[in-house]
């Protein structure tokens, strides 16, 4: 039997329009809209060729995260396409690629040090102890939902500690 080894691309949204309220998206439509930007770059090859194994599996729209699974050999032509992508449902949007694992569980380790990096940053534009509690409140979720989501594909999560403790180890 042979297996698939599939890619994982993990983006970030970067939405270009600061408003107060968080748009509304939702996996259909980012899978739409990757799906449009490969046929425009790629052509009807190009679909035919990731049609079978593309999707979208994760997003947190508070911290502004994708996952997006496609078989390996053709990373390229989805990753080439990603940065085409300027509007999903209505709203206008910037895709950034942080990385790319060969697992859920590589782009979640990824994710941790990434928000340990950006902390400082988030937390420099909170002027309140309330602001600072909802990043961080969003943030521990975010790793919260990726842990699951690894426990839901059978993959084991790195340790049962809490995301919390993750994120905040001075690794």
């Amino acid at each position: 039997m042979v297996r698939f080894k599939n890619r994982y691309i993990l983006c970030e949204v970067v939405f270009p329009d600061k408003k107060k309220e968080i748009p509304r998206i939702d996996t259909k439509s980012v899978y739409f809209a990757v799906r449009d930007a490969i046929l425009d770059a790629h052509g009807d090859y190009g679909l035919g060729a990731v049609q079978f194994s593309l999707s979208v599996k994760y997003l947190n729209i508070k911290t502004n995260i994708i996952i997006i699974r496609v078989e390996r050999k053709h990373l390229n032509i989805v990753a080439s396409s990603v940065v085409f992508i300027k509007k999903v449902a209505s709203h206008n949007i910037i895709m950034k690629t942080l990385h790319v694992g060969g697992s859920i569980r590589a782009c979640q380790k990824f994710l941790i040090s990434y928000h340990k990096k950006n902390l400082p940053l988030l937390y420099s534009g909170c002027e309140t102890e309330e602001q600072r509690a909802k990043v961080m409140q969003s943030i521990v979720e975010a790793c919260d939902d990726l842990q699951n989501l690894t426990s839901r594909t059978k993959l084991t999560a790195p340790d049962s500690s809490s995301a919390l403790n993750n994120l905040m180890s001075d690794d």
